[in-house]
Order: structure tokens, then sequence, then C-alpha cells
């Protein structure tokens, strides 16, 4: 099933599922709580944490690496998207929660202080992290959890936006979150609602 908007396909394949994510996350956890206890091979608490923040926020990976610390507020994430434009991205309970366990552990591992003009995501040479290596490491957790699909960061981006759907919110909200120039482009997620084929199946 595929379908477009702004010229742009999205198939089911782009999409990582909720039960892909899971095991995703747990392939890269173990590798990364040795990493926080042994301070070594610290990327793996960015791999984790990568994949976790942009499964929780549906930033683009553009957004997500440019991140500094004085973007982060209690309750959203500021960030500029598309067309150089703005937009604060809300905190629920479980992504707070990660940014703020992800700071504790880079204080801890770093061992200097941070300052508000850090990235979020920083390599071990204290530079921001490049798209290219965000989608090197996803590419490498992909093949070690079983995926073999070719699932870029986007879709995680994807996923989030089919979770909202799938939980109720409404589509204008769900626009707004992701950032969307128009709601048609965030319309093509509808299809792949299963609150969407419960409608239908309950309707038709």
């Amino acid at each position: 099933m595929s379908q477009k908007a702004n010229n742009y396909a999205l198939t089911e394949d782009k999409i990582i599922s909720e039960a892909e994510l899971k095991a995703l996350l747990k392939t890269i956890l173990p590798s990364m709580e040795q990493s926080s206890r042994t301070n070594k091979r610290t990327h793996f608490v960015n791999d984790y944490y990568l994949v976790l923040i942009g499964s929780l926020t549906g930033m683009r990976v553009s957004e997500i690496i440019s991140v500094r610390l004085s973007d982060i507020s209690a309750n959203s994430i500021s960030v500029v998207g598309k067309g150089r434009k703005l937009r604060s991205i809300p905190l629920g309970r479980r992504s707070k929660a990660a940014i703020d366990e992800l700071l504790r552990l880079k204080k801890e591992l770093l061992r200097h202080p941070m300052t508000p003009t850090d990235f979020l995501f920083i390599n071990q040479n204290r530079k921001q992290f490049s798209r290219h290596a965000v989608a090197a490491r996803l590419r490498f957790w992909l093949k070690r959890a079983g995926i073999s699909r070719a699932v870029s960061f986007h879709g995680l981006r994807h996923q989030f936006a089919t979770y909202l759907l799938n939980r109720g919110f409404l589509i204008h909200e769900v626009s707004k979150i992701m950032g969307h120039s128009s709601i048609s482009t965030t319309s093509i997620y509808l299809h792949f609602s299963k609150q969407t084929q419960d409608r239908i199946d309950s309707a038709l």
C-alpha cells in the first residue's frame, strides 16, 4: 500500500512498527547499559537515546542532531524544521524522562560541565553528529535486531505520527506536532492508522 503527499510516496515498509521499535531498543539496551557502567564505547549511549527520543518526538534527523541544551525546556523542545521554520515539540512523561536520563549519563561519562550551547547528541570528539553517522549507526542496529528492511531514521518519524493517530490524536494536532506545512501531508498517515481501519471495519 502506498500513499502520496507532496510527491512523496509513503509505503508500509518505510514505517518501523511498534514491535520492531521495541525489538530495536531491546537490542541496543544491553550495550548501552554496559557502556554507561564502564565508560567505554560511549557511542552506544547515543545510539540508544537517538532511537528512543527520535521515536518519542518525531523529530527529523536534521532536527535531532541540531538540538542544543538551550533548546530544551521543561515541557518542550524548540527545533528549526523545513523551510527554517521554528516549532515547539511537546514533551510527554516518557520523552522528558528519556532526556533527563540521557543528560544524567552524559554528565557522568563526560566528566566535565555541559554548557547550554552544547548539542544534546555529540560524538566522542564533542562534535555535532552528522546525518551520515546517524544513518550508519541505525543500519548497524537494525541488522543486529534482525530487521532486514532498509528503514531510515525517518521511519521513526513515520511511526510516531501513526502512533499518535492510533492513540486518538486529531489530525490537525498531529500536523502541528510534526511541523507539516499542509494537513494533506499528515493525512497520508490515516491510511496506516489502526483506528481508521477499525472504523472502516465496523462501518462497512
